[in-house]
């Protein structure tokens, strides 16, 4: 039904558009505007600079020449505005005849501030930037990606915007990365940001590989270089445009898009090769034993102790003995060509990507194709139309959060089991369990995602003072996802495993995206203008998964699952239905003082029939003070200055289901025959309502030094009431699950801090920095009456502390005489999960125009990481030396660690309750990328012919050194998929990636 209602909108829509006024019979009523864009201070062409028609959505862009043309523009006087990030708005009034080409050639200033760049996403009626009451941060891709290794979306964000954090599963090529925009405010639902392309939002979740310490991400798919500009919605800017599930913030992508009037073509190939490896000089710890009498006999069969003595202490290091790690390698191939002819533009690109971690059996392989097209009807009517097709291949190893995987059975390999017998092979041979070498580099996990997405957009205006932007799409996704275990005689795997087990995934993801949003702008006189804004979006969401598993082969050569001696199977299948109606009033005075009003209204089919429509109300100001006559006497040292304030409401939708009754199918067996039952697996709760968001932002933003200093400084609020969570009912209810509630309520409170300084700017020498910081104060201010609770890990929920605050039983006193550990009695706070303080630090330098250098530190604090692969090698698995040799450690450390622990009644208490050792601090400053570009000077381009207009060529390194005082590899990993847990357990660290680029333009 719902999709049936989607295409007779879409008709009605395409009706209209088709029935605009007569192309030929407008195109005769217009002229053209061509011209070309420059330096200032250089007289160098810019490219990529969008040139717009004041007011309207008609806009074209430069080529490499700095040339523009604009179509079908009315006759009249026309105000034509340029945009591009790092110079100062420029404006110039042109006047166009009926039929005529008019030429404005436009200068623009390099600037580290311009408040008038418009905001092309989480914004509505004026965009520009000095008239948004609220932050919407821009990261352009081409700057970043001209100097930095960005292979993937999340190392194009890393350390770039505050309040943006992001945290790697481990150093495994193709996992996930965990994004928080200003903390967290869920505990059940999803903390990561909405992600749109082009207006059409995205299949964002995460997958599971069938081990607790990796999934695969969704925004792996997507290829860097097919993006333009990526935009981060952060709060009250996400009420009125995204609603009730944009609490965690928004992630707007827009891609690259043709050059409608520009009668050019232009192409660019990017060719990349890149090494990784173990950073920072990293190798595993060794294990350690005591040698036996019967090990160091002449007949044993342990080369380590035999001819040794008895006691004797002996290591092995089984990972670094087969050479299990190796140098991982990355090679990418990107292909863009961009052009246009009078009314229309194309961009279209290819790209791939091949790569191998530092373990054996890791690799990602990516293939993108994207096309997109504008057409420009008329003055009053163009499309855009995009098309992305992406297959992506990730094969992770068995590791992370593995005992049987590569650092499982490396680190907790006993050197006791070596074994150099003719039969050594059948043993663990010094490795955990039967897991050596073949058994876990024949374990296979991978999937295959093929995945299409695809937007319209029409913009339409029957009147200057009335715009209409209308977007259509989908995303599409197909997963296939394999686990398997080989038949082998090895008794690798235990039980029926070694008989050869499959299990996959068929998964199928779409979602739809269909909206609507209308501009009525008014002039009053000279000085007032008023800015009208409503529309409409609908998403709907499908999820359906099907999953078998066959136990049993006759040969590893056909693994399919009816092949299978033993076979099950089972499917699962959720759907889902937004909509939302917004509309927003935005009062201009002057052009520097502004007002919004907004207010949207949203229904999910998550909360049932029953619950109410979902209000969120948004108002806000900002005023470009520095623009006011008063304030002209401290024009010499700011030369510019805006105020902004914003208060605004968001939320988070549950998940399918989550308000319904829900029952599980059992069998049952009473009289002999097998029949179809149910169980009680979770109450209803009808009256479940969204989590409810309200933030307070204010903020000032600043050019200094006539804008060779640029500041943006922002404090917000947010409170997050009406959480989700588990209510405890009586386990003689008999539910499996407690009913959702809303109960509690969450704070996150900080301050954001980006800072842009042109240092020098010389003929031949130009040094910028940009410096960005954020605080965090996340709080559980109440929950709702229910006690404290594990969440994992060392993790708690508990009231007036950070969200999954790391609590433990601290040590009171330590009896070395009488060997015993006095701990609390209750479990205390020692620690966050989350950082309070980040900051980050870029230095370029740019010398003789031709070799850029760049350097990027950035640095978490105040926040604690479980390392629990100490815990478990020292008391749960010994084979650390901290446990085995008995003069590594002082008596006092022993006991501190190890126990035996009791509370103040004498009662013992278990080592797992006493981990204070354990939980360390993770603060760390990281030397995060260092790169040198060489652009080839023209006249070496002229030697090989006049076709290439540009090329360079880029040695980058990331991860280049870390100081931390946290004794494990990488503080900034986390084994545990679970949001709620820092748990660094047999976790691969962060690898070190070279790599060599050359970037050539003609």
């Amino acid at each position: 039904m719902f999709h049936r209602a989607i295409s007779r909108r879409l008709v009605a829509v395409g009706a209209l558009l088709v029935l605009a006024a007569p192309l030929h019979a407008v195109q005769a009523q217009t002229g053209t505007i061509t011209g070309k864009v420059t330096d200032a201070a250089t007289k160098l062409p810019i490219a990529d600079v969008r040139v717009v028609i004041t007011g309207t959505t008609f806009e074209a862009q430069t080529g490499r020449d700095g040339e523009y043309r604009l179509i079908n523009v009315r006759p009249g006087p026309v105000t034509v505005s340029a945009f591009r990030i790092g110079y100062r708005l420029k404006q110039d009034t042109v006047r166009v005849a009926t039929g005529a080409t008019v030429t404005l050639n436009l200068e623009m200033t390099q600037s580290v501030i311009n408040l008038s760049e418009v905001v092309v996403t989480g914004t509505a009626g004026n965009q520009e930037r000095k008239a948004q009451a609220a932050l919407v941060a821009s990261v352009t891709a081409a700057d970043v990606i001209k100097d930095a290794p960005v292979s993937n979306i999340a190392s194009m964000l890393q350390s770039r915007v505050p309040g943006v954090s992001l945290t790697s599963q481990s150093g495994t090529k193709g996992t996930a990365t965990a994004i928080r925009i200003r903390g967290a405010s869920s505990i059940n639902l999803s903390n990561q940001p909405l992600v749109f392309v082009d207006g059409v939002r995205l299949n964002e979740a995460f997958t599971g590989s069938g081990q607790s310490g990796q999934q695969y991400d969704r925004f792996n798919d997507l290829n860097p270089e097919e993006i333009e500009s990526i935009e981060l919605v952060k709060g009250p800017a996400a009420a009125t445009l995204y609603g009730a599930d944009a609490s965690a913030g928004v992630i707007q992508i827009i891609t690259k898009k043709g050059r409608a009037g520009s009668n050019t073509f232009s192409q660019n190939i990017r060719l990349e090769g890149g090494q990784m490896d173990r950073a920072n000089g990293w190798s595993p710890d060794d294990n350690w034993a005591v040698c036996t009498a019967a090990l160091v006999a002449s007949t044993s069969t342990n080369p380590l102790c035999r001819g040794k003595q008895v006691g004797d202490l002996v290591s092995d290091n089984p990972l670094m003995r087969v050479g299990a790690f190796q140098k991982g390698s990355q090679r990418i191939l990107n292909w863009n060509a961009r052009g246009g002819g009078s009314n229309y533009g194309y961009s279209l690109s290819y790209g791939s990507e091949n790569s191998e971690g530092i373990l054996p059996n890791n690799g990602f392989n990516r293939y993108n194709v994207r096309t997109n097209a504008n057409y420009v009807a008329n003055s009053k009517l163009n499309f855009d139309v995009g098309l992305g097709l992406s297959q992506t291949w990730a094969e992770l190893p068995t590791n992370d959060n593995n005992v049987y995987g590569w650092l499982g059975g490396g680190l907790l390999g006993n050197p006791t089991t070596r074994n150099d017998s003719p039969t050594g092979q059948l043993t663990p041979d010094g490795w955990y369990s039967n897991r050596h070498y073949n058994a876990i580099n024949s374990y296979k996990r991978d999937m295959v995602t093929k995945r299409v997405v695809s937007s319209i957009t029409g913009n339409y205006s029957p009147v200057e003072w009335f715009t209409n932007r209308f977007t259509v799409g989908m995303d599409f996704a197909a997963d296939n996802r394999r686990e398997f275990q080989p038949k082998n005689d090895s008794l690798w795997y235990g039980g029926l495993n070694d008989g050869g087990n499959m299990a996959q995934n068929a998964r199928n993801q779409e979602r739809y995206t269909f909206d609507w949003l209308g501009n009525m702008k008014r002039q009053w006189g000279t000085d007032w203008e008023t800015n009208l804004s409503f529309g409409m979006q609908v998403i709907s969401s499908r999820d359906q998964v099907v999953a078998a598993t066959g136990i049993g082969f006759v040969t590893n050569d056909n693994i399919s699952i009816n092949s299978a001696a033993t076979t099950t199977g089972n499917s699962t299948f959720t759907e889902q239905r937004q909509y939302g109606y917004l509309g927003q009033l935005q009062i201009g005075h002057m052009n520097k003082r502004f007002l919004q009003l907004g207010v949207r209204a949203d229904r999910n089919s998550s909360f049932g029939s029953s619950a109410p429509t979902f209000i969120l109300p948004k108002v806000g100001v900002s005023w470009a003070i520095g623009e006011e006559d008063f304030f002209q006497p401290l024009s010499g040292l700011f030369s510019t200055m805006r105020l902004r304030a914003s208060y605004g409401t968001t939320g988070r939708s549950p998940n399918p289901g989550d308000a319904i009754e829900t029952l599980t199918a059992s069998a049952y067996n009473i009289t002999g025959v097998t029949g179809s039952g149910i169980r009680l697996n979770r109450p209803g709760q009808p009256n479940l309502k969204a989590e409810r968001g309200t933030e307070f932002e204010a903020g000032i933003d600043a050019g200094l030094f006539n804008n060779r200093v640029s500041t943006e400084l922002t404090y917000y609020r947010k409170v997050t009431k009406d959480l989700i969570i588990a209510r405890p009912i009586p386990p003689s209810l008999g539910y499996a699950l407690n009913p959702l509630a809303n109960l509690g309520s969450v704070l996150n409170s900080g301050l954001e801090l980006a800072l842009n300084v042109n240092a020098l700017n010389l003929q031949n020498a130009r040094w910028d920095l940009r410096l960005g910081a954020n605080t965090l104060h996340n709080e559980l201010t109440d929950l709702g009456g229910v006690p404290a609770y594990a969440i994992g890990g060392a993790g708690r929920i508990m009231e007036g502390q950070q969200l999954g605050v790391f609590v433990t039983k601290t040590v009171q006193s330590i009896d070395v005489a009488n060997k015993r550990v006095t701990v609390a009695d209750d479990f205390v706070p020692v620690g966050n999960l989350l950082p309070t303080m980040e900051w980050n630090l870029t230095n370029t330098v740019t010398l003789f125009k031709n070799l850029r250098l760049s350097a990027m530190l950035d640095a978490k604090r105040d926040f604690m990481v479980e390392n629990n692969t100490a815990f478990f090698r020292e008391t749960q698995v010994p084979r650390a030396r901290n446990r085995i040799d008995v003069n590594a450690l002082s008596e006092t450390e022993k006991l501190r660690r190890f126990g035996p622990f009791f509370n103040s009644k004498g009662e013992t208490v278990p080592v797992n309750d006493a981990k204070e050792a354990y939980l360390e601090r993770g603060d760390f400053v990281r030397f995060r990328e260092l790169s040198a570009t060489l652009t080839l000077p023209n006249s070496l381009l002229k030697a090989v012919g006049n076709r290439v207009q540009n090329a360079s060529l880029t040695f980058a390194v990331q991860n280049l050194k870390l100081w931390t005082d946290y004794t494990g590899p990488d503080p900034e990993v986390n084994s545990q998929t679970n949001a709620w847990s820092r748990q660094d357990f047999l976790t691969l660290p962060n690898p070190r990636t070279a790599i060599l680029r050359l970037n050539v333009s003609f």
